[in-house]
């Protein structure tokens, strides 16, 4: 399922693996990484509700860029969640005062395995010049991040 709207992104995917499993690539910072082409200096333990956490994109496009998530809500094996600046940030732009946005993991179960949604909402809060690119940008970036997390699954398995 595909919905973008202009404050939010929606993806879902079923992957064949138990909500366990999915919660575990998640949540563990070493699996994490892995799937969403990311390093950080903590690789080790699970995110947890209130801590922000230092991430360096891996990924091709963006390798290099500096990023922070602020975890928000772990309800185990159902809601992941946490707050960020989307986009590429700027290493020179200080966004502190720039609204975050939310991104939230939901799990159900599926017929063949777990249904995986995530929600990316409050770009209606963003600046109108960073606010459409940066929209386009995270559109495209849950489309390769789900299937991602959907092959890293797969090939975990």
């Amino acid at each position: 399922m595909i919905t973008s709207e202009l404050s939010k992104i929606e993806r879902s995917v079923i992957v064949a693996a138990p909500r366990s499993r999915v919660w575990r690539a998640l949540t563990n910072v070493r699996e994490f990484c892995r799937w969403f082409s990311a390093e950080t200096a903590h690789p080790e333990g699970s995110f947890q509700p209130g801590v922000r956490v230092r991430l360096v994109s891996t990924a091709e496009t963006c390798s290099g860029s500096v990023f922070f998530v602020e975890i928000e809500e772990m309800t185990p094996e159902q809601i992941f969640s946490w707050r960020w600046h989307p986009g590429t940030v700027q290493p020179d732009v200080d966004y502190s005062n720039e609204p975050m946005t939310l991104v939230t993991f939901l799990l159900e179960d599926a017929a063949a395995g777990t249904k995986v949604t995530v929600t990316e909402s409050g770009f209606d809060r963003l600046s109108l010049a960073r606010r459409a690119g940066v929209f386009e940008g995270n559109r495209a970036g849950w489309d390769h991040q789900m299937n991602a997390l959907e092959k890293y699954l797969r090939e975990a398995a």
